[in-house]
This record gives C-alpha cells, sequence and structure tokens, in this order.
C-alpha cells in the first residue's frame, strides 16, 4: 500500500467549537478535529482507467468496494482494508448473461450478490457474471404509474437485502417525484406512498428547454438502503423520511439545527428562456443550504451527513468551493453533533465507513485512490 498526498488535498487538523446542538443533548462534535490523506490502490500489475470506475456500493462485510468498471465491462473489488485491487470480473454485453444497457442502478447484496438495473430489467449476477435471476414483472403496472419512458418508474432503484421488495422513486424529467413506490415481488404488485415534506423540492428546481433537448439543475430526492434501513432524503430539508418495509411503517424525522437553517426557503422560476439565465438560478440556489446523504459509521453506532452553503462554481466550470459542515446521529436518527468544517471547500461525493474512518473514491492521476477522513473527538 502506498500513501501519499496530491497537490490538491492537504493534510489538515483543525478544531470547531460549537454551541450545543439541541436543548436535550450535548454536540458531540463541539470539540471535532478532522484529519484526511490519500491513499492509492495497489493495483499491481493491472492496467485500467481510474476515472472510469462508475457505480460503487460497499460489501455486506464492510470491507470492500465493488465497481463497475464501464470501458471494459468488469466489476472492480478492492479491499479497504488492504488498499489493494482484488479482483476484475469481467461481465457480457451480449447473451442471455449480458448485461442489455446503462448500468443505472447497482448494489451489494448478501453472498457477494449484485443488483444490476441495466434501463430493461434488473437482475441478479454473483461476481462471475452469471445471471442468477431476472424481475421481468411490469414495474409500471404494479403501481400504475405510465410514462413515455419506463425507466422512469425505476428512478433510484434499490433491492432489499432478501430480494422480495423493490423501491423506487417514480419521476417524470422536471415533474415532482410520484412518491416512494413499494414493489412487493413476490406478491407481484405494488404501492406508491406520498412524501408530503419533500413537496418543497420543485422550488428549487430549474430548466431551460431548446429544441427537443432539455438541461436540468436543482434538488433532488434521493433514495438509501444503509444500516438496514431505508431512508428518503431530500437536498432541500434537513427531514428524512425512514420506511420499515417489513412491518410496511412509514415515519418522518425532523430535526432542530443551530448551526444552519432547516430548509431552503425562497422563491425562484422553475423554466428559463436561457443558459445563462439557468446559472444565475442555480448560483443563487447554491447559496441555501444542501443536505445530502447519510453514512453509517459501524464502529461508533453512529449516521453523519455532510452538507454545503455558499457553493461558488466558476463560470469555467473548474473552480468549485462551499461552506462544508458536519453533523452525526445516534442510531435512531436523533441529531447529537453539528460542527462547521472551515478548511474543507468541497465534501465527498460518495464514501463508506471503515473501522472507524471516512474513505471516497479519487483517481489519483493514472492509479485509483481513496481520500481518508479521520473524524477525532
Amino acid at each position: 500500500m502506498k500513501s501519499f498526498l496530491p497537490l490538491i488535498l492537504a493534510l489538515v487538523l483543525f478544531s470547531c467549537d460549537q454551541d450545543k446542538t439541541t436543548q436535550e443533548s450535548k454536540n458531540v462534535l463541539e470539540n471535532l478535529s478532522l484529519q484526511f490523506d490519500s491513499l492509492v490502490v495497489d493495483s499491481g500489475d493491472e492496467v485500467f482507467a481510474p476515472d472510469g470506475i462508475y457505480s460503487e456500493d460497499l460489501s455486506m462485510d464492510g470491507e470492500r468496494v465493488f465497481a463497475f468498471y464501464e470501458p471494459d465491462f468488469e466489476v472492480f473489488e478492492i479491499s479497504l482494508k488492504e488498499m489493494k485491487l482484488l479482483n476484475r470480473y469481467p461481465f457480457q454485453r451480449e447473451g442471455p448473461e449480458g448485461i442489455k444497457g446503462w448500468v443505472s442502478s447497482f448494489q451489494a447484496l448478501p453472498e457477494d450478490q449484485l443488483m444490476i438495473y441495466d434501463g430493461v430489467i434488473p437482475s441478479i449476477y454473483d461476481l462471475e457474471g452469471k445471471k442468477l435471476k431476472s424481475f421481468e414483472q411490469d414495474f409500471q403496472n404494479m403501481i400504475d404509474f405510465q410514462s413515455e419512458n419506463p425507466f422512469m418508474v425505476t428512478n433510484y432503484l434499490k433491492s432489499s437485502p432478501e430480494q422480495n421488495f423493490f423501491f423506487s422513486l417514480p419521476a417524470e424529467f422536471g415533474k415532482p417525484i410520484l412518491g416512494l413506490a413499494v414493489f412487493d415481488m413476490v406478491n407481484e404488485n405494488g404501492k406508491v406512498l406520498k412524501l408530503p415534506a419533500f413537496d418543497l423540492v420543485t422550488g428549487f428546481q430549474v430548466i431551460f428547454r431548446q429544441g427537443n433537448g432539455a438541461s436540468f439543475y436543482g434538488d433532488r430526492v434521493g433514495l438509501q438502503l444503509i444500516n438496514h434501513q431505508l431512508l428518503v432524503t431530500c437536498n432541500s430539508t434537513a427531514q428524512v423520511y425512514k420506511y420499515d418495509y417489513k412491518k410496511g411503517s412509514m415515519e418522518l424525522i425532523s430535526f432542530e439545527h443551530q448551526l444552519v437553517e432547516n430548509q431552503k426557503s425562497g422563491s425562484f422560476p422553475n423554466e428559463v428562456d436561457s443558459r445563462e439565465k439557468q446559472m444565475e438560478i442555480a448560483n443563487k440556489m447554491r447559496q441555501q443550504i444542501s443536505f445530502e446523504n447519510f453514512y453509517w459509521d459501524e464502529s461508533r453506532k453512529l449516521y453523519f451527513r455532510f452538507a454545503t452553503k455558499n457553493y461558488y462554481v466558476s463560470p469555467d466550470g473548474r473552480e468549485r468551493k462551499a461552506d462544508c459542515y458536519l453533523f452525526a446521529y445516534d442510531q435512531d436518527l436523533n441529531l447529537i453533533g453539528e460542527a462547521f468544517l472551515p478548511e474543507l471547500t468541497r465534501i465527498p461525493y460518495n464514501g463508506y465507513f471503515y473501522k472507524g474512518e471516512f474513505y471516497s473514491y479519487w483517481p489519483m492521476g493514472d492509479e485509483a485512490g481513496f481520500v481518508r477522513f479521520q473524524f477525532n473527538f
């Protein structure tokens, strides 16, 4: 394993003193110190383009990352413990075992199986590229959702570990999501659970249409299956829906933040007549708080979440910076810690906790690598 600091990163150690998070509990991140460095994946003699690694997910044992390598239609297996490329597994483009189209959902399941949705049907594969099972049910009919683009019904598609339920966030382009779709694959029926707390998200989206095409910028509703919990999140608000698919119950969880607002506010046009106007509106939206995904730290039994404010993107798109925040939650998703991260100007796009340290994939020149964050408090 090799370790070095690329020019784009620096080793930073700092402390953040904050007010207590809630009246009920102490801010566990009050004396947070953050340290980060970069690690190169030992790939041996293997040659590949590190920015071609796509659609990652953490193995169920929490020690490996599976990633789809688009150029060669392969699945990479990377050890976080050894920081090493363990295997490259070839998959087929054609034939009965083939992945027919673009991989839009990629999920690690028990026994090192993978759920891969290629825009045609979701299928379960083993690491040798063998298709173990395909789900050919008509997802649109299961929830009575008709769309010109059938793949929109499987937006953010996830499978339960037992493969008896699928979940998605059906939506038409530029329109509000229908809700949380729950597909019962055993009984071959489905339902849609409304998400009224996320109705505000459409107020923070802007579309520019030109000819037959359109570009979209704005907040989104996302779906996570994490620590055996199904969470529905939204950039526009701190609130989160938790769905227990075994009991069929939904819970809306709200928070009272002290460092940041609990949600976005204001009014913005949803459609504009030029790309320049779209970017102008987008930059105004970026000034407000945006909440990101949750991450589970098994060693501490805590959830963590990043957020940004005052996000700036230069006209050429090369410079990006923001005010960055970190939040901590207990196992029941009670907010127990908040911290402003003054030395971070960007937050990780994705990542995983391993033995209390957070790893986010980041190509290191011609080699694959991870940025490792250590949260000490």
